[in-house]
């Protein structure tokens, strides 16, 4: 089993970092993590080179994360919630992923063989009614694109400012169950 953790976050002992250290503590296999704050990918600007070639113009860190996207059995979107949605550098990647988007849509061709699974593990400072919305549109875009069959989980660590996530046993319980678990269990839903 091949696990990519995307991580949008820049503290290495804050938050999101423990969630993505509960989450590997029960991984087997190879695990490969991608430093969004760290490679240098720029965004998607529309050039649309997507729709008549496969991959992309820009020749940037991406063409590896493509590799990893492509060879990975399951994607950890990991990220702390900025202003209601992933932070920048995560969604810097994703909006990269146009050429999948383009494949399928615009080129006609089949998706990859093979199917993957998703789960998201976001750390947010406060709380607030449907703040999931966003994050959880983009995980499902981003998600569909990438030939994810089944998320097995979304875990929001809500009232990080208060609380630390890795000491709110609410979101740390489910993320310490393996995303690979015969079973597929969910990692949990909602958890705060």
């Amino acid at each position: 089993m091949k696990t990519l953790i995307l991580n949008g976050s820049h503290h290495r002992k804050g938050n999101t970092a423990a969630l993505v250290d509960e989450f590997m503590s029960t991984l087997e296999g190879d695990v490969n993590v991608v430093d969004c704050y760290s490679v240098q990918v720029a965004p998607c600007n529309d050039c649309r080179f997507c729709y008549k070639n496969p991959g992309c113009r820009i020749k940037d860190d991406m063409q590896t994360v493509y590799e990893k996207i492509e060879a990975a059995d399951v994607v950890v979107l990991a990220t702390p919630m900025h202003f209601g949605i992933t932070s920048a550098p995560l969604f810097t990647v994703v909006s990269r992923l146009q050429t999948c988007w383009a494949q399928r849509h615009v080129r006609k061709q089949p998706a990859p063989q093979g199917q993957k699974l998703g789960a998201m593990l976001v750390a947010c400072g406060t709380r607030w009614m449907n703040m999931e919305l966003l994050c959880d549109g983009l995980a499902t875009f981003t998600f569909s694109h990438i030939n994810v069959s089944e998320v097995v989980g979304r875990v929001y660590a809500k009232s990080t400012d208060k609380r630390p996530a890795v000491e709110n046993e609410s979101a740390v319980q489910p993320v310490r169950r393996p995303a690979h678990t015969s079973d597929h269990r969910p990692l949990g839903e909602w958890a705060y």
